[in-house]
């Protein structure tokens, strides 16, 4: 080979290499000229939308209209919170892209915008299952403070591009996260008495005006209650929420729920759960029940007072909040949070400890303190006398020193002391 042809390859190969290179950069070029800061998903009807598919694989989780509201298919099509969907929907459709980045399928793995590697996949269709709309969402550039977001639409063409996009939702992905999982919800005042119901016996508890609570159960001898185990079933179903729920099936057959609680409201709403525990879960069914419907004629309606009027409303409220519940938890069997759950199936044992026994030391010492008159305030003592001092010629000596018969001797002040001889 001649020195020219060599040369003449030497040079194609580096064009081809300077060529490999620009069509690489080319096709994952950041298109930093063009913002676009515009809508990811647009024109989207959310009126159309029937079925909404977040996730892939085997977590996927399916939301599905049944008239005018979405159900869990994952639970049983179990009622999904709208207030849920809607965030859900209005959270993709705030997404805004930056920059288109590429449009090459090939690029789509390492930018983690295929639906096995991405972070959330969410899909719109409509009743047909046609695709409307959908969104995956890809890796975060922290280089750029942008993820990779890629849209999903009937036209392929435009499900190749990728874009940036400086913020991007947290989708739940778990079927309980779109269920309102609030069971019951009550406060402490308004409950006038809880009871169980167990294997063990039954046992109630009941609070008086002041709210302090008492049990209603004889305490044995040499037993006391437990306050604050007592107050733990006492306040067992306020804010109760749920973990997991099912439909009532052949699945739940094998649940013995041999434990009631039955919780009283003050407004006189009874509300009753049945509860059974299969190894360390705890699974209730629950129904309400208002044991003081009162319905005025029109005559006492006219007749009535605003203050009578007043209680008659509330009663109809709680009336119909109890067919409420009725309706919306009927046919439901629920798994219930175990550390609260425990405080429902409390034997009433469990609620008592021992009173601490006295010696018989403390016995006789606590006798001689309820016998025993009180001591007798201390006497009062003469003023203390001074230090009898040394006799001299001057002072006479105290009346033990002196003889009884014998008169003390004069002594003249006005005479002088006689001088010592030598």
């Amino acid at each position: 080979m001649s020195n020219r042809n060599l040369t003449v390859l030497t040079v194609t190969a580096i064009i081809m290499i300077i060529a490999a290179w620009a069509t690489s950069r080319w096709t994952q070029r950041p298109a930093t000229v063009t913002r676009l800061d515009a809508p990811l998903i647009q024109g989207l009807v959310t009126s159309k939308i029937n079925t909404i598919v977040l996730g892939h694989g085997e977590d996927v989780v399916t939301l599905k209209k049944q008239k005018n509201s979405f159900v869990v298919t994952n639970k049983d099509n179990y009622p999904a919170q709208t207030e849920k969907i809607n965030n859900l929907i209005a959270s993709i459709l705030d997404i805004r892209i930056n920059n288109l980045i590429t449009d090459l399928p090939d690029n789509h793995k390492d930018l983690e915008v295929i639906e096995d590697k991405a972070r959330n996949v969410i899909k719109f269709l409509d009743d047909q299952d046609q695709l409307l709309a959908g969104v995956i969402i890809g890796k975060r550039d922290y280089d750029r403070q942008a993820t990779y977001v890629r849209r999903l639409l009937s036209d392929e063409a435009e499900n190749n591009k990728v874009y940036t996009a400086s913020e991007t939702p947290y989708l739940q992905t778990s079927a309980t996260s779109y269920i309102d999982q609030d069971l019951f919800k009550v406060e402490k005042k308004d409950i006038s008495r809880v009871s169980l119901t167990g294997p063990e016996g039954t046992y109630s508890i009941t609070a008086d005006e002041n709210d302090k609570i008492k049990m209603q159960n004889p305490i044995p001898p040499g037993k006391k209650l437990k306050s604050k185990d007592c107050e733990d079933v006492f306040t067992a179903v306020t804010d109760l929420t749920f973990d997991d729920v099912q439909k009532e099936s052949e699945k739940t057959a094998d649940l013995n729920f041999d434990h009631k609680f039955v919780c009283t409201l003050k407004d006189s709403t009874v509300c009753t759960f049945k509860l059974a525990q299969k190894g360390d879960k705890i699974y209730t069914k629950c129904d309400a029940q208002f044991t003081d419907p009162v319905k005025l004629t029109q005559q006492d309606v006219q007749n009535a007072s605003e203050e009578e009027l007043k209680k008659h409303d509330e009663k109809l409220k709680a009336q119909k909040a109890a067919l409420d519940f009725n309706q919306k938890h009927h046919g439901w069997v629920y798994e219930l949070p175990s550390w609260k759950a425990r405080n429902m199936i409390k034997k009433f044992s469990d609620l008592l400890e021992d009173v601490e026994q006295k010696t018989d030391n403390d016995k006789k010492d606590q006798v001689e303190k309820t016998e025993s008159p009180p001591p007798a305030p201390p006497e009062s003592k003469p003023a203390p006398q001074p230090e009898p001092q040394a006799k001299t010629d001057q002072q006479p000596s105290t009346p033990k020193e002196q003889a009884p018969d014998k008169p003390q001797p004069q002594t003249d002040s006005s005479a002088k002391p006689e001088k010592n001889q030598k």
